[in-house]
């Protein structure tokens, strides 16, 4: 039903957040463009041909945003591993995999559109659910007519495998086979994510 579209790595400060990941994995992440309204800008590195790396930050150009800026951004002293977003497989809807998620209990939220200006002045537009917050419920994302970012963001990393601990394994478990996605998931105190990835550097963790 679904497939993993971006994993997102959110920082208090872009600039830190990108050199951070460059330190880790040996590729510099170019620049994606502000989200109008959201209060957060971001740089994007490509980890296939479907999926990528969205590294998030405020954005100090904007004003305060009317709600609080996604992911617990507000909240952090340091850069991390976040949570991912999904997309609908072919001949599946947004719709389609937002009810999956309800009927396991998992509200995704509305789905709202965004756009945003990439540095090349081009706009771009997409949908997704707004309501997931950081943690292993993903959120849900739908393209449209726009060329996935993964095909137009420098390449030479892969994402071999997504990983989290959760203090309640089945649940989340259950809803990743629900929705048809491979994220393994182990028991934990605590809720983590993380992402293995090949790279310049050879095959790193991130957290």
């Amino acid at each position: 039903m679904a497939g993993l579209d971006h994993i997102v790595y959110a920082a208090p400060d872009l600039a830190a957040g990108t050199a951070a990941v460059e330190a880790l994995v040996g590729m510099r992440a170019a620049p994606g463009g502000p989200h109008p309204g959201v209060g957060t800008r971001n740089t994007l590195l490509s980890l296939g041909d479907d999926v990528y790396l969205e590294i998030i930050a405020p954005d100090p150009e904007q004003p305060e945003p009317a709600n609080p800026r996604p992911f617990g951004i507000e909240g952090m002293a340091e850069g991390a591993l976040v949570t991912f977003a999904v997309h609908a497989s072919d001949g599946e809807s947004i719709e389609d995999v937002t009810a999956a998620m309800r009927a396991c209990g998992e509200d995704p939220g509305p789905v709202c559109a965004m756009s945003r200006l990439k540095p090349d002045g081009e706009e771009i537009h997409w949908s997704l659910t707004m309501s997931a917050g950081p943690g292993l419920v993903p959120f849900v994302i739908d393209w449209g007519d726009t060329t996935h970012p993964a095909t137009v963001t420098p390449t030479g990393c892969t994402l071999v495998s997504l990983a989290g601990t959760h203090p309640d394994p089945d649940h989340i478990n259950a809803l990743y086979s629900a929705i048809g996605i491979e994220v393994a998931v182990t028991a934990g105190d605590a809720v983590s994510l993380e992402a293995t990835l090949d790279t310049p550097n050879g095959r790193v963790t991130l957290r």
